[in-house]
């Protein structure tokens, strides 16, 4: 497992004791990087939900390219798959892309139980495939659909009907599936597709069409009429002959009397159906529909047309603009509630979240039992997921699972609740929500995964003995696999060891190995045999850790039945351990000689890869730091390993070697190789701190320009980066260094300090350093009352304060102390002696860095031959 960078980079830009070589972390037999961060599936969760409403509110390419991208990801659990491959074919089906579906149907490799069934039938259906689609019914049964498929199945005995001629059964198959409908716009989806299946069954001859056109004459100006008049139409669409048909609708529209406009409405839906959605006539067509139909399905079903038909984004911005007229108009609008649903989908869709929000804000307060509510929460939900706006999404998942029955989707929510408030880092309920959420058994994710995110959530909210108490409990659950178990005991003893308990992780990994422990397999045992070994190194116990390797290594040798890519992976890993043992005990003959052979025999392995930092560590630490960076850029400039994990960090730990000693032309080739990084690692989260760094040499290069525009770049483009402060920081040193020829500079670099000393959200040590860079600037400028004010605030704010100086860190102590000293010393020069014996007293009252200096300084106060106190 790769080290945090966080972790990493803060122990080597100087906010935590030690250098980076120090204190790196190395890899670890984790089944996946999701094992150190916790598996989520919230994202996956949105998603799907995402894609469902786009498919209901009348989106199937949206919901098709969600999907899509679902399947895409290889991290995507396997149970979800047939599912949401499913799901596609639906999508698929209902943009009219036949021949896709039927393609995605027959890559299909999960269970052909009734859902796939029924897409199967659609499908043959809808190519008059009529013994197929039989077939898909007589293999399921309508009972064990879940209630959204149910109406379809009706749908499609109706279409199997109807290609038997069989009307008067199609007919009341038509009527069972609106019966069936779960929702208005589904009963409209119904009403569409039966529309769709006139336009598509049979081909007439010119009998048949001869006598359709007599028909239409003879009933002309009445309902029978124009009856005929919309089934002459479509047979001329089944002949090729669109444009006649269209050019006949839009006659018979223009003298429709206003006492048929349901007739009207019969007769623009078919006009825009034999257009397509995506025609001018078309659209105009449903527009005229939506705002002047009789019938409040038959504008549910051209409001749905309208949205499948707006593939781009100009086209979903006109269509916004059509609804808003609507919704703005005098009269309120008979389905009101769908448009702000859809319009509000649109702008989802765009990323204009703000607008998609109120309008779903606006849909919830108007229309507060409103049967499109659990809609409009997801919309609310999808923006406040993407925005990562965790607290809120958690709040409307709240409100959403009020609003649901109890089952499968409910469950789902809340496993996604847990994540919500995971993300949010209110761990202590996520630990509650995920323990809620085992409970209800969501399919969605398994139980193992449930408790190992549990007691994580547990770890992360620093109730270590909870964690513990938890896990210890969980092991005589059967759904408690033996990977998450791993995954679990792996993050319980690195946050031991991070709260100063080694002893007491070593402890405990000690007691599973020796003690009677249940569901103790093999593979378990092995990876915490490995896990001892680490401790035993962690915790200064060279001696022991060798002793322990050699064990392990034993134990995996005569292991028949382990899986042999764990078997390589933690027998590499024993012997990279067994190294840095016998390097700690000053062996390093016999420790290089075992990394040499590490890389030969397991060369592809982690442990391989990162035994180059290993050694090269070791090397820097015994001053050799020539063949420290010889071992580094054999690792760099190896193809091999080009795309290694390890390589950014092996350019960043060979710009630090550089920069250690200390000569321009070092700096400077030090800061090609962070520039090699950079270039060749672009979406490395290293590469935000070579650039930091890159301005720190250039600083000691005094190129102050450039440094500055290294960190105005971070600035502006990484803004969000959680150590931004640090740029910021650099770069009001930068701007103090370039004051002593500009007084602009030098008054930006005093409103920069400013504003960081005053940050609540900055670290202590920060705002202590920034506060007396504050105050050396004003005292710089001579002006040395507003620096004592200033120097003062920093030792009154942070030092006597028992809370701050609680937070202080060894870094913001000596920032402390170093405005002691310059407070003591414009006292002195004031004159104010007792006011600065006192300033160097507190340093040494507090045992800040610098005692020594403040004790000399206090020393000359004191008549001769006065002992020292």
């Amino acid at each position: 497992m790769k080290p945090t960078v966080r972790l990493l980079l803060t122990l080597c830009l100087g906010w935590a004791a030690g250098p980076l070589s120090a204190q790196v972390a190395g890899p670890s037999p984790l089944a996946s990087p999701a094992a150190a961060a916790g598996f989520v599936p919230g994202r996956w969760i949105v998603a799907e939900g995402r894609a469902n409403a786009a498919l209901q509110t009348g989106f199937p390419a949206t919901a098709a390219g969600i999907y899509r991208d679902m399947l895409r990801d290889p991290n995507l659990p396997a149970g979800s798959r047939p599912r949401l491959t499913l799901a596609l074919v639906t999508a698929l089906l209902d943009g009219g892309e036949i021949a896709d579906a039927e393609k995605i149907l027959a890559e299909y490799a999960g269970p052909q139980n009734a859902a796939y069934q029924l897409r199967a039938g659609l499908i043959a259906a809808n190519a008059r495939r009529t013994p197929q689609a039989k077939a898909a019914l007589a293999a399921g049964k309508v009972e064990d659909l879940p209630a959204a498929d149910r109406g379809w199945w009706y749908f499609l005995q109706a279409q199997v009907a109807d290609l038997d001629g069989d009307t008067a059964t199609a007919n009341n198959f038509y009527e069972q599936a609106e019966k069936a409908a779960v929702s208005d716009l589904q009963k409209a989806r119904f009403t569409l597709g039966q529309e769709q299946t006139r336009l598509r069954d049979g081909r007439p001859g010119e009998a048949q069409l001869a006598a359709l056109l007599g028909n239409m004459e003879r009933f002309q100006g009445t309902r029978t009429g124009y009856t005929y008049v919309r089934t002459y139409a479509a047979a001329l669409h089944k002949l090729d002959r669109a444009a006649e048909a269209q050019a006949l609708l839009q006659r018979q529209l223009a003298v429709v009397p206003v006492s048929e406009r349901e007739a009207a409405d019969q007769l623009n839906l078919m006009l825009g159906l034999i257009a397509g959605e995506q025609s001018v006539a078309g659209r105009q067509a449903f527009k005229h529909l939506l705002r002047d139909g009789q019938k409040p399905e038959t504008q549910r079903l051209a409001l749905q047309l309208l949205a499948r038909g707006a593939k781009t984004t100009a086209e979903r911005e006109q269509l916004r603009r059509d609804l808003s007229a609507l919704i703005g108009a005098p009269a309120q609008h008979p389905i009101i509630e769908d448009l702000y649903l859809v319009r509000a989908q649109t702008a989802l869709d765009d990323q204009a979240y703000a607008a998609a929000e109120q309008d779903a804000r606006d849909l919830l307060e108007r229309y507060p039992g409103s049967p499109l509510k659990p809609a409009a929460l997801g919309v609310r939900l999808a923006v406040a997921w993407d925005l990562k706006r965790y607290r809120s999404a958690a709040d409307v998942i709240a409100q959403l699972r009020a609003v649901l029955a109890p089952g499968s989707d409910r469950a789902e929510l809340g496993v996604l609740l847990a994540e919500a408030f995971f993300l949010a880092e209110d761990y202590k309920n996520a630990a509650d929500a995920y323990d809620a959420a085992l409970r209800e058994a969501p399919q969605v994710v398994p139980a193992g995964v449930l408790i190992f995110q549990r007691v994580l959530a547990n770890i992360r909210a620093d109730q270590l003995a909870a964690a513990a108490k938890q896990l210890d409990e969980s092991v005589a659950n059967p759904a408690f696999d033996a990977l998450n178990r791993w995954q679990a005991e792996w993050n319980l003893v690195q946050a031991m060891q991070v709260n100063g308990q080694a002893p007491a992780a070593y402890a405990r990994v000690n007691r599973l190995l020796t003690g009677d422990t249940p569901g103790m397999t093999e593979e378990l045992r092995i990876r915490l045999t490995w896990l001892r070994a680490k401790l035993s190194f962690d915790n200064g116990q060279p001696d022991l850790t060798q002793q322990q390797a050699d064990e392990l290594l034993r134990v995996l040798a005569s292991a028949a039945q382990l899986d042999e890519a764990l078997r390589t992976n933690v027998t590499s890993m024993a012997q990279l351990l067994k190294a840095q043992a016998l390097l700690a005990l000053n062996r390093d003959k016999e420790g290089f000689a075992l990394l040499e052979k590490l890389r030969t025999d397991y060369r592809a392995t982690d442990a391989a890869q990162y035994s180059y930092l290993v050694q090269a560590v070791h090397l820097s630490q015994t001053g050799d730091l020539a063949a420290a960076q010889k071992v580094l850029l054999s690792f760099v400039e190896n193809k091999e390993y080009r795309q290694s994990e390890y390589a950014p960090l092996a350019l960043y730990e060979a710009a630090l070697n550089l920069e250690r000693q200390g000569l321009d032309r070092h700096l400077e080739e030090a800061n090609k190789r962070l520039e090699q990084l950079v270039e060749d690692y672009p979406r490395d989260e290293l590469v935000f701190y070579a650039r930091l760094k890159q301005g720190d040499l250039l600083r000691k290069l005094t190129y102050f320009p450039q440094a500055r525009q290294v960190y105005e770049d971070l600035i502006n483009n990484q803004g969000q980066h959680p150590d931004i402060l640090l740029a910021q920081i650099a770069l009001a040193d930068t701007l103090f260094a370039l004051g002593t020829n500009s007084a602009a500079n030098a008054e930006s670099a005093t409103a920069l300090f400013e504003r960081l000393r005053d940050l609540p959200s900055a670290p202590v040590d920060l705002r202590v350093e920034a506060g007396f860079k504050w105050g050396y600037a004003l005292a710089k400028r001579a002006q040395p009352v507003k620096a004592e004010a200033i120097f003062w605030s920093v030792v009154d704010s942070f030092l006597l304060d028992a809370t701050q100086a609680a937070a202080l860190g060894a870094k913001g102590r000596y920032w402390v102390a170093r405005a002691l000293l310059e407070l003591g010393q414009i006292h002195e020069d004031a004159g104010r002696l007792d006011e600065a014996q006192r300033a160097y007293q507190l340093i040494v009252e507090h045992k800040l860095s610098g005692t020594a200096q403040a004790q000399a300084k206090l020393a000359r106060f004191r008549p001769t031959g006065e002992a020292k106190p």
